[in-house]
């Protein structure tokens, strides 16, 4: 059993790697959301909780707010059946399942700028895709839906969802493999459905990895940025517009670095309360 000397001597060199480049510029984020500094005044004073007042108060971050609940409640559930579907049918692929993996990993694998710009181009009214089957057969052009306020959230989600399932089908793979195939065998021969064999093979084997992944698509759909700027800029009016793209505009367009360091803290306690509301419910299993 290690002393609390010997655990502090073991941590001290990932505490200085960590120092500089992550505890110093979260400190002082934390503190500007507490305070007046911009770059333009060159006076520093402390105003209490007034920023996180002005942060709530404000119509684009209630927009913001609920655009990322509704992009989060939607996308999250439905990368999960649609990457637990893919892995079931990756299990039963033995020849070029790695292949498979790799080719199905690439849209991930891109970074979310350059999905961005993809999916910008294939929106385009002019000259993209969706458009090329209209023009193929004669018919007249349809507006991109990143530009209509009816489809603009759902287009985005989709992106979303194209991008991320590969993943999540990717970690719950080694899962479904690991189940032993005697227990797919005696389902089978007892004459369970497929639905049967995944509500009690399936899902009770990868419960904790699955606990795990909504976890990480969560912190990740309530921090959505780059792609979305990319595709939209937080448009059509404030349709698109996230938690993330809120406090990239206040800090970094607006300069209202305060308020931007605001938004941002607000976003990262979401992703605590998130991660707390999680590990309660797996406790909670586990007894």
């Amino acid at each position: 059993m290690l002393t609390l000397r010997q655990r502090l001597i073991l941590f001290a060199p990932l505490a200085t790697l960590l120092l500089p480049f992550l505890i110093i510029p979260v400190f002082l984020g934390f503190l500007a959301s507490f305070s007046n500094y911009t770059s333009a005044r060159h006076t520093f004073a402390l105003v209490g909780l007034k920023n996180y007042q002005v942060v709530i108060r404000n119509g684009e971050f209630s927009a913001a707010v609920r655009n990322t609940l509704l992009f989060t409640l939607l996308t999250v559930p439905l990368e999960l059946a649609f990457g637990f579907a893919l892995a079931y049918l990756l299990r039963g692929c033995s020849r070029g399942r790695a292949l498979w993996q790799i080719l199905l990993l690439l849209p991930w694998l891109v970074s979310p700028i350059a999905n961005g710009v993809m999916w910008h181009f294939l929106f385009n009214s002019q000259v993209g895709l969706l458009n090329f089957w209209f023009t193929l057969f004669h018919l007249p052009r349809q507006p991109s839906p990143l530009g209509l306020r009816s489809w603009a959230l759902l287009a985005v989600m989709g992106v979303e969802i194209w991008r991320t399932t590969p993943l999540v089908s990717f970690l719950l793979l080694p899962g479904l493999l690991a189940i032993p195939a005697e227990q797919w065998e005696a389902a089978m021969v007892e004459g369970a459905s497929l639905a049967q064999r995944l509500q009690q093979i399936a899902v009770p084997a990868l419960r904790p990895l699955l606990f795990t992944i909504s976890l990480l698509l969560t912190g990740s759909a309530l921090g959505v940025f780059d792609s979305i700027l990319i595709m939209t800029g937080g448009g059509p009016v404030s349709d698109t517009l996230t938690l993330g793209l809120f406090s990239y505009h206040q800090a970094f367009i607006l300069f209202n670095w305060p308020i931007g360091a605001t938004a941002a803290w607000l976003i990262g306690l979401a992703v605590l309360l998130v991660g707390w509301l999680s590990i309660r419910l797996s406790r909670k299993y586990r007894e």
